[in-house]
């Protein structure tokens, strides 16, 4: 999770550099990596052995999630400003925390939503403190909420989904799927696939490889090995970066809101994750001094 986020978080600048439009940057990040992870499937038979109903069934609701999100993702970044992007973005912890105990049986403790909401808190310092360089849009603004919806529905249905589909073949279903759904949505709007040029094809690719293709992969994996909470807890860190990546590339300058925001999100996150996983193996303890295996 943790290269996931500076995956994550290198993108949200990098998007800024390319001249293309929001759906035209999801499509070529999303076809740039269909074809890459479908010969893997080609040199994989044991992979393909496991693409059977319930995998396609599985494909199906997540693709189509992340094809919606990719989607609002995208626009809200070309039509508003990061800043507001990542701060409405900020909110999905508190989404998951009101529907993960219930899908999971995952345990969140009040210390760890007081951390969270102090993240929260400190995500907000950064935010703002970097807005204003960019356009405001109210239009932008909504797409974002959507868009936040939409990434919380395809994330805890991802979490679901990992307990039964393995994580390669889901990527490469769901990947595909999602293509698809871009593509459909490119071609009605009218887009223009021949739009990119010099630079934005190098971006694209990296996009579609880096943080698309990989962090994803890595995020999907980490399903069956972190809690939802924890997960959608160091995402916070990804506007913290992005801001860092603001400075160093686009040359945006990093006020005293946005170190000290930047320091509490970061120290929030790892006492959450700190606290959590030292639950975690305190429960793992008790249950192994219950049983009489070796």
């Amino acid at each position: 999770m943790a290269v996931t986020v500076c995956a994550w978080a290198t993108s949200n600048v990098v998007i800024k550099l390319a001249s293309t439009t929001g759906l035209i940057t999801s499509f070529y990040r999303l076809w740039f990596a269909i074809p890459l992870l479908w010969l893997a499937v080609a040199f994989l038979p044991p992979l393909r052995a496991t693409m059977d109903r319930a995998w396609l069934s599985a494909c199906l609701v997540g693709g189509g999630l992340f094809g919606v999100h990719q989607i609002l993702f995208f626009d809200s970044l070309k039509l508003t400003s990061v800043a507001n992007v990542t701060i409405i973005g900020a909110l999905q912890p508190a989404l998951v925390v009101l529907v993960a105990g219930r899908m999971f049986n995952e345990t969140v403790t009040r210390q760890a939503v007081g951390w969270s909401l102090l993240a929260l808190v400190g995500t907000v310092m950064v935010v703002l403190g970097s807005a204003g360089t960019p356009t405001w849009s109210p239009l932008g603004d909504l797409v974002a909420v959507a868009n936040l919806f939409a990434f919380t529905a395809y994330f805890l249905a991802s979490k679901r989904i990992r307990t039964r589909i393995g994580t390669s073949e889901y990527i490469v279903g769901m990947t595909t799927v999602a293509g698809f759904v871009i593509l459909a949505a490119s071609w009605l709007t009218g887009q223009d696939f021949g739009s990119p040029r010099g630079w934005d094809w190098l971006i694209l690719l990296f996009i579609a490889i880096v943080p698309g293709t990989l962090g994803h992969f890595l995020t999907n994996w980490a399903h069956q090995h972190t809690s939802a909470f924890v997960m959608s807890i160091m995402l916070l860190a990804v506007p913290v970066l992005a801001s860092v990546g603001a400075v160093v590339v686009l040359g945006e300058r990093l006020g005293p809101p946005q170190i000290i925001g930047g320091v509490i999100v970061l120290v929030a996150i790892g006492v959450i994750v700190r606290s959590v996983h030292a639950d975690a193996a305190e429960q793992l303890a008790e249950s192994a001094a219950e049983t009489d295996a070796p």
